[in-house]
């Protein structure tokens, strides 16, 4: 029995099938969740902290929902010295990596991405495709520090 096929050729099957290694999210719009917020912690996406930065946190996330996540990644602050990026398991400090663990989120760890709102501050969360996981907040970069060089 012959394949049904559309005008252009191709069987219908093949006209709404994705292969996941050639599918890219980046030119979807940042989808922001809060289903996976991590409340206890060094790290706790808490409202109630007296470091939490409510104003500059929505202004940002308003703005980055607006943009594709090819435009967000393209982002720099403090000078061109920070970006928007995935971490590294690896890089993460031992505090971030006890929360991975108490929250069972290791089927994420090539997932981790870190959007850097200014100099120091960061939320972390969970990417999976254009959805935006929200984590933790940082609010002084160390969830994964960077080294200075030569220093």
């Amino acid at each position: 029995m012959a394949k049904r096929t559309n005008q252009k050729g191709r069987s219908k099957a093949s006209k709404y099938t994705v292969k996941a290694s050639g599918y890219s999210s980046d030119g979807e719009k940042v989808i922001w969740l809060f289903d996976m917020i991590d409340r206890s912690g060094v790290y706790a996406f808490d409202l109630n902290r007296d470091d939490f930065l409510h104003k500059e946190v929505m202004e940002k996330m308003i703005d980055y929902s607006n943009m594709t996540w090819a435009q967000v990644k393209q982002q720099t602050h403090d000078e061109g010295k920070s970006k928007h990026h995935l971490l590294s398991i690896d890089s993460i400090s031992r505090e971030a990596l006890d929360r991975v663990k108490a929250k069972q989120l290791e089927d994420y760890s090539d997932a981790i991405f870190s959007f850097a709102l200014q100099n120091k501050l960061r939320i972390i969360g969970i990417r999976e495709r254009e959805k935006f996981h929200v984590l933790w907040y940082d609010p002084e970069h160390k969830v994964c520090p960077s080294h200075k060089k030569h220093t």
